[in-house]
């Protein structure tokens, strides 16, 4: 599976990103921007599955500083 989507303003536009693996493990989806609404699953299907039921997702890469929080409009998911 294979699960992207690209930065669309800032100095890092056009950048690639994937869901962020935070330090345990997990991958977060959220219906809001607050950490305290912040849902986390334990695998990339889950977090496809979450993504295409409306929630948003926390993705990253090497090249952007800190994860984002990503629309599910603008999330790619190719299995």
């Amino acid at each position: 599976m294979k699960i992207v989507a690209k930065v669309a303003r800032g100095p890092q536009k056009g950048e690639v990103v994937t869901p962020h693996r935070h330090e345990d493990g997990t991958y977060v989806v959220s219906p809001t921007r607050f950490e305290k609404d912040y849902i986390r699953v334990a695998s990339l299907e889950d977090f496809a599955s979450q993504i295409q039921k409306g929630l948003k997702g926390r993705m990253s890469s090497p090249a952007v500083k800190g994860p984002r929080l990503f629309s599910p409009k603008s999330i790619i998911i190719e299995r």
